[in-house]
């Protein structure tokens, strides 16, 4: 069964100059108009309890999608089939009213979603418990700082047992706790088989979260497929193009753990001021946790002097549950072979939350030469034959 199921949208804007030149288009049956397409033949499917992310640069439509799967927005054409319900968190305040406090909100935006008085008052304590605003829940959302809006809008839309979570990129509003929070419950509504479409710029969040995504790109879909080779032809695409990643990382925030020092180790386990080519490498991270522990990944990345990425490992693909960071620790990534031409690279160590989406400490080296007696032909050297 298909929980949504797409068919050819489209969505044109008519922008005006003039106010007046709508009335006179409709007398004079004459276009008075600019036209902009924001989407164009968009079809797609979600299984029901598979997860959906959505990405692409800014104004590449996602958000119009999303306003169109949320039913805020209507389409110029085609088809939006959705099978259950629907709550979303769209764009910063959203269906609030800004006069209402956080507890008449509640029950305006849950009742709109479909929820009894009852069921709402039932579900009022949990509500206000995952908001975490306190005294503020009786105050005007007028009074709100946009972290405590997307933290009650988040709680509200969650809490209504819905079919569907429609969440828009207003979620990286939020403060880094509070984002690793909701995280966690959408973790627990894939559990349930609760379907999800989510759009972000975090490809870290897009990566753990989805099994599906889609890349639109100017109104268009450019590739659906596993997130993994989606996330890698756009990263590829942005880098092609020298376009800023939006923030694959949101960092940076609180250090609850911090990196020390970065070593760089011998076979024999001795520091190198110099690497030779095909050497075996132990690049040992110190870490100093502040607090009583802490779940996150480490990555250690081999850099250019352009700070350009020439190799990168993430603990998470070797650990995906995470590092349990505590006390003073040394964690290492063993190197068999350095297959680095000559020149110099440097290493940087980096900590992050445990679901990617928080940058904690970073650490980078000096330059390390690298000696080589192979030609300089590129970055790094591979085995090879030649066949003539």
């Amino acid at each position: 069964m298909m929980a949504v199921k797409a068919e050819n949208i489209s969505k044109v804007y008519r922008f005006y100059k003039k106010p007046v030149h709508r009335l006179l288009e409709a007398l004079m049956r004459r276009p008075m108009h600019t036209a902009f397409s924001a989407l164009e033949g968009i079809s797609f499917s979600v299984p029901a309890g598979s997860t959906l992310g959505i990405i692409g640069e800014n104004g590449a439509g996602k958000s119009t999608l999303l306003k169109i799967l949320a039913k805020t927005l209507t389409s110029s054409s085609g088809t939006m089939e959705i099978n259950g319900r629907v709550s979303a968190l769209l764009e910063l305040g959203a269906g609030f009213h800004q006069e209402f406090t956080g507890r008449q909100n509640i029950y305006l935006n849950a009742s709109l979603m479909g929820l009894s008085e009852k069921e709402i008052k039932d579900r009022e304590k949990d509500i206000i418990g995952f908001a975490e605003l306190g005294e503020f829940i009786d105050r005007p959302i007028k009074t709100y700082s946009s972290g405590m809006v997307v933290r009650l809008g988040f709680s509200i839309a969650t809490s209504v047992d819905p079919d569907i979570l429609v969440v828009d990129e207003a979620l990286s509003v939020g403060d880094q706790r509070f984002q690793e929070k909701c995280i966690k419950r959408m973790q627990g509504f894939r559990k349930k088989n609760k379907t999800i479409v989510v759009c972000s710029h975090s490809m870290y969040l897009i990566n753990a979260l989805c099994g599906t995504c889609m890349w639109i790109d100017h109104g268009r879909i450019k590739m659906t497929g596993s997130s993994d080779e989606v996330i890698s032809e756009y990263l590829a695409y942005l880098e092609t193009n020298h376009i800023s990643r939006d923030g694959h990382v949101s960092g940076p925030g609180t250090a609850e753990v911090i990196v020390e020092g970065v070593d760089i180790l011998g076979k024999d386990g001795r520091r190198l001021k110099s690497a030779d080519q095909f050497s075996t490498l132990n690049i040992r991270v110190r870490t100093r946790c502040l607090r009583e522990d802490f779940m996150g990944h480490l990555a250690v990345v081999l850099e250019d002097k352009s700070e350009n990425s020439l190799f990168g490992a993430y603990s998470r693909d070797f650990r995906p549950q995470g590092i349990r960071f505590s006390g003073q620790q040394s964690l290492s990534l063993i190197l068999p072979s350095l297959c680095l031409q000559k020149g110099s690279f440097n290493v940087r160590a980096i900590i992050t939350d445990e679901h990617g989406m928080r940058l904690i400490d970073q650490k980078p080296t000096r330059p390390i030469p690298v000696i080589s007696s192979h030609p300089e032909y590129g970055l790094m050297w591979m085995e090879h034959e030649w066949k003539i």
